[in-house]
């Protein structure tokens, strides 16, 4: 549950290169092929040697998966102190942070880039963080409208119930006019309902997380 320091990992691979070129035996020899391309996939011209680096951080990710979907006494202490009914996509890095949540920020911005979320209610789904509409969030498809925007963290609820409470520090024109009305025009093809939204994982089998679908 920690991330492994690059000088953990460089010397892991030193250690683990020496003994696929060299065995058992004491004599040095050449390493005829990258590291890097033994770790790949046999798929791709590898041998399938796992990265400890890349299992390091899938791995990681997957301790966010169950944060979210889980249910237990973990989960209700590490969102009593961390979150507070926030969402992950807009926690920040605190000096008070425990070195294990730290690391979990660390990679949390590759966990998002697997999360998706199945819209219900809308309540939870953050308008411009979330990957809700399109296959990306609205402030990465949109940096500039996001830039502009000065309610960053509202819910999709809230613009569904009134689209005018997002608000802009100067008058949008030309092409950021184009893209916003185009939004809105998305967005109205969205229907909510009671139920809570659902987190999805878009590389997986019926939006289930694998660490192995991080890996690749």
């Amino acid at each position: 549950i920690y991330l492994l320091p690059k000088t953990t990992v460089k010397a892991s691979d030193k250690i683990r290169r020496t003994f696929f070129w060299q065995g058992g035996g004491t004599k040095r020899k050449y390493h005829l092929v990258k590291w890097t391309r033994i770790c790949k996939h046999k798929k791709k011209g590898g041998l399938g040697i796992k990265d400890i680096r890349k299992m390091n951080v899938s791995l990681l990710c997957k301790w966010w998966w169950k944060l979210e979907k889980g249910v237990g006494l973990w989960q209700d202490i590490i969102k009593y102190k961390y979150l507070r009914n926030a969402s992950i996509c807009t926690m920040s890095h605190r000096q008070n942070d425990s070195p294990i949540w730290s690391d979990l920020l660390k990679v949390r911005d590759i966990y998002l880039q697997g999360r998706k979320i199945e819209v219900k209610n809308g309540k939870t789904t953050l308008f411009w963080r979330d990957t809700w509409l399109y296959e990306k969030p609205l402030n990465i498809l949109y940096p500039n409208l996001f830039k502009l925007c000065e309610q960053p963290d509202i819910s999709l609820y809230s613009v569904k119930m009134d689209s005018s409470v997002i608000t802009f520090t100067r008058w949008l024109v030309d092409d950021l006019r184009k893209q916003w009305n185009n939004i809105l025009r998305d967005v109205s093809h969205i229907i909510l309902d009671s139920t809570d939204d659902v987190i999805l994982w878009k590389f997986g089998n019926k939006g289930s997380f694998t660490v192995k679908s991080v890996y690749n």
